[in-house]
C-alpha cells in the first residue's frame, strides 16, 4: 500500500481501483510495524531522523503517523520527494520510505586562464549560487548566462564558459566548476550618436577615452572603460556647466567578424547651470564645494535643500550664527538656468566663552568631549555654535547621564549674545539639573536551561548596586543573546523588563529568555583546496563534529584562515540553514591566492648626505644630495602547501644597495601570533661619509604576539662586517679596518597602541632591543647592546597633535682584542650613527656624535693630522618635539618641532651641556629647531623639513687629499701649507625630504 508527497502536494492515500488491493490496504492499518526502512537510505543523522518520525516499531501502523512522518521528513529539508511503502510481513507490517535526496552547493571555482578584467572573484560572484543552499538544474545555466554577461561586458564576446558539476553524494554536495576559455577581447569603434550633443565628435571620442589620442588607435573593450567613457562625456559637460546632462549607453552592438563593438550613445546636453550668491559674496569654488550638485552631476530639490544646509554650516562656522540661506530656482532664458542662494549673513559673532555648571557625577572634561559648542581658539578663530550645535550637545550630555542612571536629568543651555556688554561677542552656560540616580536593586533571569546562569550574569552591565537604564538592558540584550548564540541556539530570544523596588528611585530588573533547540556541528566539511595541504587548514578548525554550532566560532575559524595569508577567498556557511534539523554541516570554501606576487617601488630623498670619498678630505660634513631609489619585492606564497612564504627583496639608490632572501613560517608549533624567520642578507650602505659599511648575515628569528598591542622577538644574527671606501685609512690601525664576525643573540619587545602607525594622533609605541655579542656565539668582538625608544601622541585639540619620541642607546664592549681599546673594539660598522630626517635633525645624515680629530694612530707613526670625519659612538640619546596642525585642507598638514641629543662616545660622556668646550669636544646635547610639512597620500605623508640648528659642533678638517695628509708631520719643524688644519662646523641650516611621519 503506497502513500506519497512531494513537494507542494498534500498528504494522501494513493488508493487502487482494485477492491482486492483496498481491502489488503484496510488490512495492514493496526497491525504492528516490525521495521521502518529507508531507500536508497537516510541522509540524517540519527538524532534529527528520531525527531522527525512519528513511527516507531512495535506501535501499531496507523494513517495519521505516515503522513506525519512525511510531514517531518520534508521539514527538515533534505528531500525532494518521499514516497511510503507498507508491505505486509508475518503478523505485521514493514513500512519502507523511497525518498529522493536533495543536492546542496558545497563550492564553487573558475578556471581557465582570464585576462583581468573580469577577475576571477567577479566571475564567482556573478554566478549568484549561495554556499549550502540547495541546488537546482537550473542554477548552472543562470551562472553560465550571468558569466557569460559579465564576459561580454568586458568585451569578450567570444568567450566560452563549460560547467562542471561534481557531485558527493555521502553528504548530497555538489561542487561547480566553470572551465572559461576568453578568447581575444573586441575593440571599441566610433559610436553612434543620439540626441543633440553640442559637441563635435571628435570632442566626444577624446571626453570617452575609447580612443588613444595622436594614433586614433582603439582601445580594448572593458566594463570599467565603458562606464568611465560615459563618466568622462558627463564630466566634458560639467565643466561646462551643463549639470542636468544625460549620458546613457544605449546597446553595444558587437561585429563579430571585425571584432568591434560600436556603442550607441543617447545625450542630453540640458541648459547650462549657473550656480549664484546673492546679497553676500561666495566664491565660486566655495559654492561648488558646498552644493552637491556639482558633485552629483545632478540638479534636484534634495540636493539644492543640502546645500542650504551646507551654506548655513559654512557661513555659521565663520561666526554668522544668525545666517539666513534660501536658494530660487530662475526659469530658463537662452540655454541657461539660473540658481541663486540668498544669503543673509546677519551679525558677525565670537565665542568667548562656553561654561559648564551643575556638574557633580562628571568632570567637565568629560562632558566637553561631547559638545560642539567650542569658544574661540588657535585653530577656531571665531569658536563654534549655531541653534542645531545646542540641541545636539543638551541631546548628547542628557545621554550621557541617562546612560549612568540620571533619568531625570534636565539639560538647558542660556546664550548670552553681548557677553559682558561687548556686541558680538557670545557666552554659553549650559546648566545641568542632574537629578537623582536611579540603581539596581535585583535582576532576575528566567527561563534558562541548558546554559550555565552564572555565565549570563558576568556579561550584564545591570549588576545589583550599578546606575540604571534603559541602554544597560539594551546591551545586556545584545550580550546575553550574542552567549546563546556561541552556545549553538541561533532561535534565542529575550525579553527584558523592570519595575521600581521598595526604595525611592531604585528598580527591580527581569530578563526573561526562551532558548529554543541547541544546534550541533555535524561535521566540518571544506571545498576548493588544491595547492594547500589539509593538515595546514585542520589546524585552524576548533569546531568538531558533537560541539555546539556557534556562528562566532565559525567566523573566527573563517578569520583564522584569511590570516594565513594564502587565500583570496574564504566563503562559509550552515548547509541547510532553514531545514528544522539540529546537527548541520559547516562548509567552507577557498579561493587559493595567486602564489607569486611582485612589488616595485620607486623613492627618493634630498638631504645633506654624501658617499665617501677616497680623493677628497675637503667635505667630511656631507654635501647636499638626491637620492633616488628603487625597490622589488618577490613573494612565493603557501610554499610547499603549508602557508610558509619565501620572499626576495633588493634595493638600490646610491647610497644603498641590499638583497635579502626571508623564509617565513607562520603559526610556528601551531601557536597563535608565533613566527619563526630565517633570513639571508647582503646590505652595502654609503650613508656615512667616512666609510662604506658592507655586511653579509645570516639570522634565525622567532617573534610571539603577547597581545594586541604588545610583540616579542628573539633572534641569533652571525654577520661579517667590514668596511671600504675608507676615507682615511692610513690614519686607523689595521685592527679598524679588518673585517670583523658578529655572533649576536637579541631581544626585542615592541608596544603599539597608536590609533593609526602611518600617522598617529594618540597612543603610545615602546621598543625594547637588548643584545649581547660574544665568543659564546661565534663572535670575535664582544659587546652588549642596548636600544631603548619611547613614543607618545596627544591631541590637544581635535586637529591638533603633540609628539614625543625618546631613544636611548649604549654599547659596552668587553674583552678586547689585543692592540684595541675597549672603545675601538666596537667595529665601525656596528656602532651607533645619528643625524637626518629620522632620528635628529640637528645634523645631515650620519653626523652626529665623534669625529676624526686627528689622534687615530698611524701604524709605526706619530699622531696624525685632524680629519674632522665622523666615527660613530657607543651611546646615543634624542628626544623629539613636534606640534602636527592642519595647514591647508584636510591632506597638508604643518609640524613645529625641537630635536635634541646626540652620539656619544661612551656612556659615562652623555651629557645634556648646551655648549661645546672645543673643537676635540662631540660629548654634549645639540638641538634644533624648525618647520615641516606633511602631505597626506595613500602610501604615507610626503615629508619636508626646514630645520636651524641653534648649537652645532665646530670641529678641525683637512681641505687635501689623502696623498697629502700623509705628508704632514706634526713633529716636524716646517709643514707644509696644506697642512694646516681648517675650522668648520655642522651647517645651522638643514634641509630634509623623505617619506612617512619621523616617528
Amino acid at each position: 500500500m503506497p502513500w506519497g508527497k512531494g513537494l507542494g502536494v498534500s498528504v494522501a492515500f494513493l488508493w487502487s481501483t482494485s477492491v482486492g488491493l483496498l481491502a489488503q490496504a484496510t488490512d495492514l492499518i493496526g497491525r504492528p510495524i516490525v521495521d521502518i526502512q529507508f531507500v536508497p537510505g537516510t541522509p540524517l543523522d540519527a538524532d534529527d531522523l528520531a525527531a522527525a518520525q512519528t513511527l516507531q516499531k512495535g506501535e501499531p501502523l496507523e494513517a495519521r503517523d505516515i503522513a506525519s512522518t512525511i510531514d517531518g521528513l520534508f521539514a527538515t529539508g533534505r528531500f525532494e520527494d518521499i514516497v511510503a511503502e507498507a508491505e505486509a510481513s508475518g503478523s505485521g507490517v514493514i513500512v519502507r520510505f523511497r525518498t529522493k535526496n536533495r543536492w546542496f552547493v558545497s563550492g564553487v571555482t573558475v578556471e581557465g586562464k582570464t585576462p583581468l578584467p573580469p577577475s576571477r572573484g567577479q566571475l564567482i560572484n556573478s554566478a549568484q549560487v549561495t554556499l549550502g543552499a540547495p541546488f537546482a538544474e537550473d542554477d548552472v545555466k543562470k551562472a553560465v548566462d550571468s558569466m557569460k554577461h559579465l564576459l561580454d561586458s568586458n568585451g569578450l564576446y567570444d568567450a566560452q564558459v563549460t560547467p562542471t558539476v561534481n557531485r558527493d553524494p555521502e553528504v548530497q554536495q555538489v561542487f561547480l566548476t566553470f572551465t572559461v576559455k576568453p578568447g581575444k577581447r573586441a575593440k571599441y569603434e566610433a559610436p553612434i550618436l543620439q540626441g543633440a550633443p553640442n559637441l563635435s565628435e571628435s570632442a566626444i571620442l577624446r571626453a570617452t577615452g575609447w580612443r588613444i589620442p595622436i594614433v586614433h588607435w582603439w582601445r580594448q573593450v572593458t566594463e570599467s572603460r565603458t562606464r568611465k567613457g560615459v563618466h568622462g562625456l558627463l564630466s566634458k559637460y560639467q565643466k561646462d556647466d551643463r549639470l542636468k546632462a544625460r549620458v546613457d549607453i544605449e546597446k553595444l552592438d558587437y561585429d563579430s567578424e571585425h571584432r568591434k563593438v560600436r556603442p550607441t550613445l543617447k545625450i542630453e546636453p540640458g541648459p547650462k547651470v549657473k550656480v549664484r550668491a546673492v546679497e553676500a559674496k561666495v566664491s565660486k569654488g566655495t559654492l561648488k564645494k558646498y552644493v552637491p550638485i556639482f558633485q552629483e552631476s545632478s540638479v534636484d530639490n534634495d540636493l539644492l535643500v543640502e546645500g542650504r544646509r551646507n551654506l548655513s554650516n559654512y557661513f555659521q562656522s565663520q561666526g554668522y550664527y544668525d545666517v539666513d540661506v534660501d536658494y530660487r530656482v530662475l526659469p530658463p532664458q537662452n540655454d541657461l538656468e539660473t540658481i541663486e542662494y540668498v544669503i543673509t549673513k546677519g551679525q558677525r559673532y565670537k565665542v568667548v566663552d562656553v561654561s559648564i555648571v551643575g556638574n557633580k557625577y562628571f568632570t567637565t572634561e568629560t562632558i566637553r568631549e561631547r559638545m560642539f559648542m567650542t569658544p574661540a581658539a588657535f585653530n577656531l578663530r571665531r569658536g563654534r555654535y549655531s541653534e542645531a550645535f545646542q540641541r545636539k550637545d543638551e541631546e548628547n550630555i542628557a545621554n550621557l547621564y541617562r546612560s549612568n542612571g540620571f533619568r531625570d536629568v534636565n539639560v538647558s543651555v542660556v546664550v548670552d549674545r553681548n557677553y559682558q556688554g561687548k556686541t558680538g561677542r557670545i557666552g554659553v552656560v549650559v546648566r545641568i539639573d542632574e537629578g537623582p540616580q536611579w540603581l539596581v536593586d535585583d535582576v532576575a533571569i528566567e527561563g534558562v536551561a541548558q546554559v550555565d546562569p552564572k555565565e549570563l550574569r558576568q556579561v550584564l552591565a545591570s549588576q545589583t548596586g550599578q546606575p540604571f537604564s534603559e541602554t544597560s538592558l539594551a546591551s545586556d540584550r545584545n550580550q546575553m543573546l550574542l552567549h546563546y548564540y556561541e552556545q549553538g541556539f541561533p532561535e534565542a530570544d529575550l525579553k527584558s523588563s523592570w519595575r521600581p523596588s521598595a526604595a525611592p528611585n531604585h528598580v527591580n530588573v527581569t530578563y526573561a529568555i526562551t532558548e529554543g533547540d541547541r544546534k550541533y556541528v555535524r561535521e566540518i566539511l571544506m571545498t576548493g583546496l588544491r595547492d594547500t595541504r589539509k593538515r595546514l587548514v585542520n589546524k585552524q578548525v576548533f569546531l568538531h563534529a558533537g560541539d555546539p554550532l556557534s556562528p562566532v566560532l565559525q567566523t573566527d575559524i573563517q578569520k583564522r584562515f584569511y590570516d594565513l595569508g594564502v587565500f583570496a577567498r574564504v566563503d562559509t556557511a550552515i548547509e541547510n540553514a532553514d531545514g528544522e534539523t539540529n546537527h548541520k554541516y559547516v562548509l567552507y570554501n577557498f579561493e587559493e591566492a595567486n602564489r607569486y606576487t611582485v612589488a616595485i617601488g620607486i623613492g627618493a630623498q634630498i638631504a645633506r648626505f654624501g658617499t665617501p670619498s677616497t680623493t677628497s678630505l675637503s667635505s667630511p660634513g656631507g654635501t647636499t644630495g638626491f637620492s633616488p631609489q628603487v625597490s622589488m619585492d618577490v613573494s612565493r606564497l603557501n610554499f610547499l602547501g603549508i602557508g610558509h612564504t619565501v620572499t626576495l627583496r633588493g634595493i638600490y639608490s646610491s647610497i644603498e644597495k641590499k638583497g635579502s632572501l626571508t623564509y617565513l613560517a607562520p603559526r610556528f608549533q601551531n601557536v597563535d601570533g608565533r613566527n619563526i624567520t630565517f633570513t639571508a642578507l647582503y646590505d652595502d650602505s654609503l650613508n656615512v661619509r667616512t666609510f662604506a659599511s658592507r655586511r653579509a648575515e645570516a639570522s634565525i628569528q622567532i617573534s610571539q604576539k603577547l597581545s594586541k598591542p604588545t610583540t616579542a622577538l628573539f633572534r641569533y644574527a652571525y654577520r661579517r662586517v667590514s668596511v671600504s671606501n675608507v676615507v682615511i685609512p692610513v690614519l686607523l690601525i689595521p685592527q679598524l679596518l679588518a673585517p670583523a664576525r658578529i655572533g649576536i643573540v637579541s631581544a626585542n619587545i615592541a608596544q603599539d597602541r597608536r590609533d593609526d602607525p602611518s600617522d598617529p594622533h594618540r597612543g603610545i609605541y615602546n621598543t625594547a632591543d637588548v643584545g649581547l655579542a660574544s665568543k659564546v656565539f661565534g663572535s670575535n668582538r664582544s659587546f652588549g647592546r642596548v636600544l631603548l625608544r619611547n613614543a607618545t601622541y596627544h591631541k590637544i585639540t581635535s586637529n591638533m597633535t603633540l609628539a614625543r619620541q625618546t631613544q636611548f642607546g649604549v654599547i659596552s664592549p668587553f674583552a678586547a682584542p689585543a692592540g684595541l681599546s675597549a672603545q675601538q673594539s666596537v667595529p665601525l660598522p656596528e656602532r651607533f650613527f645619528g643625524g637626518g630626517a629620522d632620528s635628529l635633525r640637528a645634523f645631515p645624515y650620519n653626523q652626529a656624535g665623534p669625529r676624526d680629530v686627528g689622534n687615530a694612530l698611524v701604524e709605526n707613526g706619530p699622531v696624525s693630522e685632524p680629519t674632522g670625519f665622523p666615527l660613530g659612538g657607543n651611546a646615543l640619546l634624542f628626544n623629539n618635539f613636534e606640534l602636527r596642525f592642519p595647514l591647508i585642507g584636510e591632506n597638508i598638514q604643518g609640524v613645529a618641532f625641537h630635536d635634541m641629543g646626540n652620539v656619544y662616545s661612551t656612556l659615562g660622556k652623555v651629557s645634556l651641556r648646551f655648549k661645546q668646550r672645543n673643537v676635540q669636544d662631540f660629548d654634549y646635547g645639540v638641538h634644533a629647531v624648525g618647520l615641516g610639512v606633511r602631505y597626506k597620500t595613500p602610501i604615507g605623508p610626503i615629508r619636508v623639513d626646514l630645520a636651524y640648528s641653534i648649537n652645532p659642533p665646530a670641529y678641525v678638517g683637512f681641505k687635501g687629499t689623502p696623498e697629502q695628509l700623509l705628508q704632514c708631520d706634526p713633529t716636524a719643524s716646517m709643514t707644509p701649507e696644506f697642512c694646516q688644519g681648517v675650522r668648520q662646523n655642522v651647517n645651522h641650516f638643514q634641509f630634509f625630504f623623505s617619506i612617512g611621519q619621523t616617528f
